[in-house]
């Protein structure tokens, strides 16, 4: 049976029925962080590859809301703006996109722009507990860089997450706003993580308000 792709699945159980031959049953799901699920094209008035920029956009909206930060512009189009001119002075293009490895301190200096101090950091050695269950039981949404596979060469914002069993097994699915289309997708971070054929290659980016 030919492997489905690790990402962009609608259906939970419909994948896991053709990925592991069982329908499943969810056992346990974060708390909802609610976000701005619009495509990258709506936010930024084109289609490029600028899907690092859209998901620090998206970080800096969900905190203006959360934690009612008046110097933080209400309209996310106008937010996208302020993190892409940072961006460029970091080396990104339209062509070219953002390295991973910048995400940090564009994220540090566009939240700095609106007078809100943040602590972000880049985690190349990564797992499911830490990097996606603790974020996300904290309210803190994650920035995620995947270099193969569906999601090859492109940055997601991981907004939650459920564990699915089949049979004695069980497999985290991490929900994800990946700006190709709106609204929320998921990954299947079994798939994702362990399958060296389909990606294993990626890095996190946290970030948390510390004011």
């Amino acid at each position: 049976m030919k492997k489905k792709p690790y990402g962009g699945i609608n259906d939970i159980p419909k994948y896991l029925l053709e990925q592991y031959g069982d329908r499943g049953r969810m056992i346990r799901q974060g708390p909802p962080v609610p976000m701005d699920t619009k495509s990258m094209e709506a936010i930024s008035g084109r289609r490029t590859r600028n899907c690092s920029v859209v998901a620090v956009a998206r970080i800096i909206d969900y905190y203006r809301r959360r934690n009612k930060i008046t110097s933080i512009p209400e309209d996310i189009k106008h937010i996208y703006k302020d993190v892409e001119e940072i961006a460029e002075s970091y080396g990104y293009t339209d062509k070219i996109g953002t390295f991973p490895f910048f995400i940090s301190g564009i994220a540090k200096e566009a939240f700095a722009r609106y007078g809100v101090k943040v602590k972000c950091r880049g985690i190349y050695i990564w797992s499911f507990e830490k990097q996606v269950v603790r974020e996300i039981c904290a309210g803190r949404p994650v920035i995620l860089n995947i270099a193969r596979g569906f999601y090859k060469d492109h940055t997601v914002v991981v907004s939650g997450y459920s564990i699915w069993q089949v049979g004695e097994k069980t497999y985290p699915m991490v929900r994800v706003i990946d700006g190709w289309k709106s609204g929320y997708h998921y990954i299947d971070y079994e798939a994702f993580a362990k399958d060296i054929r389909q990606s294993i290659f990626g890095s996190f980016n946290t970030i948390k308000v510390i004011q």
